[in-house]
């Protein structure tokens, strides 16, 4: 892989995780190889757990671009983009045989394996309901679904699946030797159908591990499979996928890499099976390994988003723009999906303020995360804990005491102090605070252009007070994107 290529794909890798993406890559090339030789199915399993917002759609697409750089097939897969599908065996299936399409093209080898893939795969994506039960049962017991379930108490059509074990408990008091024979003959075609799907599933194995095989001449083992956003389908195709996985694609030479917020989805699962069922055990079946990334400098990810800023129309105490944000976003303990969207907020917010006089940080935060958190453009109230734990805690010792001093920024305070006076130019210019806190400091400094020395009616708020407008019309302008991006 060249240094071109890993300088593009990986530009603004604000969490540093192209060594994860390095030492993920080496592993399981590693552990599939040790596999084969120990004579063990050579395929894999990878959960990669991150809570949402933690960079795992960033993280597979640049993966993906490394996986192919190094010489392999990638295929990929948006889990959520597909789970309206009845099962989720065709959307693997799609995203191997778009992999699969730049070398098919032309008659060949590889052409004539993946084809026989597939065609071995077609019993497996039917499904034994709807309308292929209701035809079974016509022509097996010449009885129509809607005489059956005059006979047997049924809620849905995914029930008569079961039919034999219903058509025992019934059967004798309701319907008689009318449905013994419908049971005889019904159990029989299912039998013979499961029988089937099984031969089916062996043969398919088979020719998907021919098929990879074929790739040899011109791609490396591993075929690399990257499924993101499974823990945002519905628990049921989240559990088909995972079966399927399972069933279906554990032969030598596939590896699938899953994207997912494994708390989110285990409790997901659980929620739909019944509050005694263990998700975090059953999911555990399905993953080989979990690789949990480190936890991220919030700063660091702050700075690199600070930088699209129009800094000049913002001010902070200090001067430390990045500071007082990263501590703000730490006092309300967001994720870095909410800090992508609190900045995209501050962004189109300054970007969109006319005065030439800048917008004080101390009063856009509190009020772009009380939008995040509630969706109104408010003043939130001084007296929130997050406010009050909104401080930069520092101390210094006096040369001439040598004791500590304490030179602590709160933020908070700051932001009380402003929202207390701001109503009114005459309420600004006699503000006399009997502490000099930084932060109080500060906002005074932000208030003094606005009428010192400058002819204004002491009645005039302050431009700050238009900041609940921008937010307002700012949140709306982010929301778009950041729920585009939230397939991250």
């Amino acid at each position: 892989m060249s240094d071109e290529k890993s300088v593009d794909h990986w530009a603004g890798d604000r969490l540093e995780r192209k060594q994860d993406a390095e030492f993920l890559y080496n592993f399981l090339v590693g552990e599939t190889a040790k596999r084969k030789e120990q004579g063990r199915v050579a395929s894999y399993v990878l959960n990669l757990d991150a809570d949402w917002g933690g960079g795992k759609t960033f993280f597979l697409e640049r993966l993906a671009e490394d996986i192919k750089n190094r010489g392999h097939l990638v295929a990929r897969i948006n889990a959520w983009h597909d789970d309206h599908a009845q099962d989720p065996y065709i959307a693997i299936m799609s995203a191997i045989d778009k992999a699969f399409a730049p070398y098919v093209k032309k008659p060949g080898k590889i052409a004539t394996a993946w084809s026989a893939t597939k065609t071995s795969g077609g019993p497996i994506a039917l499904k034994i309901g709807g309308a292929v039960l209701k035809g079974l049962l016509k022509k097996h017991t010449g009885t129509t679904l809607e005489e059956l379930i005059d006979l047997i108490p049924v809620e849905d059509e995914e029930q008569l699946s079961d039919l034999a074990e219903t058509a025992i408990k019934v059967g004798a008091k309701e319907a008689g030797a009318q449905l013994d024979r419908l049971f005889d003959s019904t159990l029989e075609a299912l039998i013979d159908g499961f029988k089937r799907t099984e031969q089916a599933t062996v043969d398919f194995r088979k020719r998907l591990e021919t098929a990879v095989a074929s790739l040899g001449s011109q791609k490396k083992a591993p075929l690399f499979i990257l499924v993101d956003e499974l823990d945002r389908c519905r628990p049921t195709y989240a559990v088909q996928l995972l079966e399927r996985v399972k069933h279906l694609f554990d032969v030598d030479g596939v590896v699938f890499v899953f994207g997912t917020n494994a708390d989110q989805l285990q409790h997901s699962i659980a929620g739909a099976y019944g509050p005694n069922f263990d998700g975090f055990r059953y999911l555990k079946r399905f993953f080989d390994r979990t690789y949990v990334f480190d936890e991220p400098s919030i700063s660091a990810y702050v700075q690199s988003l600070c930088e699209r800023l129009p800094q000049h129309k913002l001010r902070a105490p200090e001067d430390s723009l990045v500071q007082a944000i990263a501590l703000g976003c730490k006092a309300y303990n967001f994720d870095l999906r909410a800090i992508g969207y609190i900045l995209e907020m501050i962004d189109a917010a300054s970007t969109a303020w006319t005065h030439s006089l800048p917008i004080d940080i101390v009063l856009l935060f509190p009020v772009c995360a009380h939008f995040y958190q509630t969706g109104k453009a408010e003043w939130p109230s001084h007296q929130s804990p997050e406010l009050k734990k909104w401080v930069l805690s520092r101390h210094q010792p006096d040369r001439f005491t040598r004791k500590n001093v304490d030179i602590s920024i709160r933020y908070g305070e700051g932001y009380r102090a402003a929202i207390a006076m701001f109503k009114s130019m005459a309420q600004i210019s006699q503000f006399n605070p009997t502490t000099h806190d930084i932060a109080i400091d500060h906002v005074r400094q932000t208030f003094d252009p606005e009428w010192n020395g400058v002819p204004t009616a002491g009645s005039a708020p302050s431009i700050q007070t238009e900041l609940l407008g921008l937010v307002a019309n700012a949140g709306r302008l982010a929301e778009p994107k950041m729920e585009k991006e939230y397939v991250d």
